[in-house]
């Protein structure tokens, strides 16, 4: 990496003419190395009609970044021992027991093997009643035995970690989250799993860069595109941890700083143990090949694995959709954070950044 001063000069002037170009309207990064906070920087505008400035603490929407602090909620209620990796979800949930589902384990849920990708049809009304969505994923039908294969839980997560999550400890998760993850952090104004009031006025409004591909008025649904969800203020309101967190990069960075164990006065998130066998590939040889870069395809437990061939899972974390992005470097103590309310299918702003931090191996 270059030295520091010579890198927070180009970080700044890159995201500068981001925003003055139009390829972001507005970004955070946030990048810590060996637990200290060394990049802190925030450009651009919160909204269209360019009226209020990004902020350190413009609440980002970011889509499935917003999985890695549900991911690191649950794997600490496991070394807790509220719950166990190889627990049977219907012994948590037994109305989750029927349908093939039966011997269902909790490590599924979090390597996304558990044959339940497919959002069950719902109104905007269902979408935001956990009752209602939790009881049509305990009653589905996976796609093929859990456990055999991998497929990305994208929208379907909301339910499925909440779901052993909160009848392991009897709490909402957004409890949970705000307990295991946020106050340990320090980070509890910046974390939303369901946006309140100030959340509300601080939040960054998503645009569409032009490299998204046009979607036709017809084809639009609640939740096609994405970005239609978050239209709603009810949906973002909610709790749906799969796909609706409101966050700013410094906690995203703080977040993986703190799983590496690194941040200065924060103690580590989860054992060296636990963060290993979380950051190992649980992939099998039969899943589905070839590997598409950008599916998310390498999983551990819950958070996605990159790094070089020979060390896969040296660099891991999460990305949303559209660009922004949480991952940390075991072996060089990175951890980074990124948002952005210009939603790319090529989010090259964020690509620049990481090759100016060595982070050329990053690779989903």
């Amino acid at each position: 990496m270059i030295p520091l001063p010579q890198l927070r000069r180009q970080i700044r002037q890159l995201l500068d003419e981001a925003v003055s170009s139009g390829e972001e309207l507005g970004c955070q990064l946030a990048v810590y190395l060996d637990g200290e906070q060394i990049l802190d920087e925030w450009a651009g505008w919160a909204d269209p009609g360019r009226t209020r400035k990004v902020e350190a603490d413009t609440v980002f929407p970011v889509f499935s970044t917003g999985k890695g602090f549900a991911v690191t909620a649950l794997l600490r209620l496991i070394e807790q021992g509220r719950l166990h990796l190889e627990d049977r979800v219907a012994d948590l949930w037994p109305e989750f027991g029927c349908n093939g589902k039966e011997e269902l384990k909790v490590w599924h849920i979090l390597s996304h093997r558990t044959g339940l990708f497919e959002t069950p049809p719902c109104t905007e009304a269902e979408l935001i009643d956990r009752d209602i969505m939790q009881q049509r994923i305990a009653e589905a039908v996976p796609a093929w035995k859990p456990g055999t294969r991998a497929r990305y839980q994208a929208i379907t997560f909301s339910w499925l970690v909440p779901g052993v999550a909160e009848r392991a400890t009897g709490k909402e998760f957004r409890s949970i989250v705000r307990e295991e993850v946020a106050a340990p952090l320090g980070i509890e104004p910046l974390l939303f799993y369901g946006t309140t009031d100030d959340a509300e006025r601080r939040r960054a409004v998503l645009v569409c860069g032009n490299d998204l591909p046009p979607v036709k008025p017809k084809e639009k649904s609640l939740l096609s595109p994405l970005e239609n969800a978050i239209t709603y203020e009810t949906v973002r309101r909610a709790c749906l941890p799969g796909f609706n967190c409101h966050t700013t990069a410094r906690a995203i960075a703080k977040h993986y700083a703190a799983l590496l164990g690194t941040a200065k006065g924060v103690p580590p998130l989860l054992t060296r143990a636990m963060l290993d066998r979380a950051t190992t590939l649980t992939r099998a040889a039969d899943d589905p090949v070839p590997l598409v870069p950008g599916t998310w395809e390498l999983f551990g437990l819950g958070y996605v694995l990159s790094g070089p061939k020979d060390d896969l899972g040296r660099i891991f974390g999460h990305g949303g959709y559209g660009g922004s992005e949480g991952i940390a470097d075991k072996k060089t103590g990175l951890a980074v954070g990124y948002t952005s309310n210009s939603l790319h299918a090529n989010p090259r702003t964020r690509n620049r950044i990481y090759e100016l931090l060595d982070l050329h191996s990053r690779d989903w």
